[in-house]
């Protein structure tokens, strides 16, 4: 996931085009006793949309929350609440999706059950479908691609429609072409588009782009990471979802202030679902 900010369809078509459908996943209830298989449980929310998200940040005090992005923000990161339990302290839980745990900051946290997935588009955080979400979220004409053309979310549009995911019978060969693609984003002559992406999706360096958010990536353009370390640390699954109200996504929300040893508390997603302000953020003094 990104860095230095708040935590659909797979394109088989040689042009990317939008999702006709919206699939939520279920996972399978288990034996007595018994619990899903963790590679169960994590092919299940990556095969469709969970419906059930987490998100968490730090901001300043005072810092009003009334939608699952900052204001003005096309998406947000979200993660699948079911990858979270047992729950994880406050210290270890941002680490997952490329944040870093700020004992100063108000910590803001959120569980969504969107009533209508479709009102939050819900996708993999992969770079295809990025691309696929670029053209609902920011449409071009015919004629708008040209060589002139300057207004940096028109260029994103146009970089995405331009996107082809082909088949291939390799998969180090099909990814190859993907992350080329989407590597030449950073290559310093694309600086617009970078800059509209980080702006409107959340989307900073430490995005991967697999689907998996990469752990303590946030410090990634002081301590440059191994292809092996990003690998490695790829644990959590992510998803962008349009930057809805709290209401439309169903998300119900807590925000705690700072008090000692809130960084070795665990941030049960359970407690956020019973205690948090429904479509907007309940203050709560602790965690416990």
């Amino acid at each position: 996931m990104r860095a230095r900010i708040l935590p659909g369809c797979v394109i088989a078509t040689l042009m990317l085009s939008g999702c006709a459908e919206h699939r939520v996943a279920t996972v399978a209830v288990p034996a007595k006793g018994s619990a899903p298989a963790p590679v169960v449980v994590t092919a299940t929310v990556r095969e469709a949309a969970p419906n059930d998200y987490l998100r968490i940040g730090f901001l300043p005090a005072g810092t009003t929350v009334s939608s699952v992005a900052r204001p003005g923000a096309l998406r947000g990161f979200m993660t699948a609440t079911v990858l979270y339990s047992p729950p994880l302290t406050v210290e270890e839980y941002p680490k997952y999706s490329g944040l870093e745990n700020n004992d100063m900051g108000v910590l803001v946290a959120m569980r969504c059950k969107p009533p209508d997935p479709v009102k939050v588009d819900a996708v993999l955080a992969t770079w295809p479908n990025v691309f696929a979400a670029v053209l609902r979220d920011a449409p071009v004409a015919e004629g708008d691609c040209g060589a002139a053309q300057t207004d940096p979310g028109k260029q994103t549009a146009c970089y995405a429609k331009g996107f082809m995911d082909t088949a291939e019978t390799a998969v180090p060969t099909a990814l190859a072409g993907t992350f080329s693609y989407a590597g030449t984003i950073y290559d310093g002559r694309h600086a617009a588009i970078a800059v509209w992406l980080q702006k409107y999706y959340g989307i900073y360096p430490a995005f991967a782009g697999t689907g998996y958010s990469v752990k303590d990536s946030y410090a990634i353009d002081k301590e440059p990471m191994t292809s092996q370390e990003i690998l490695a640390k790829s644990a959590s699954s992510e998803y962008l979802v349009k930057n809805v109200s709290l209401k439309e996504a169903g998300c119900r929300c807590i925000s705690v202030e700072p008090y000692p040893g809130r960084s070795g508390d665990r941030l049960d997603p359970e407690l956020i679902w019973e205690r948090g302000g429904d479509g907007a953020c309940q203050d709560l003094r602790s965690l416990r």
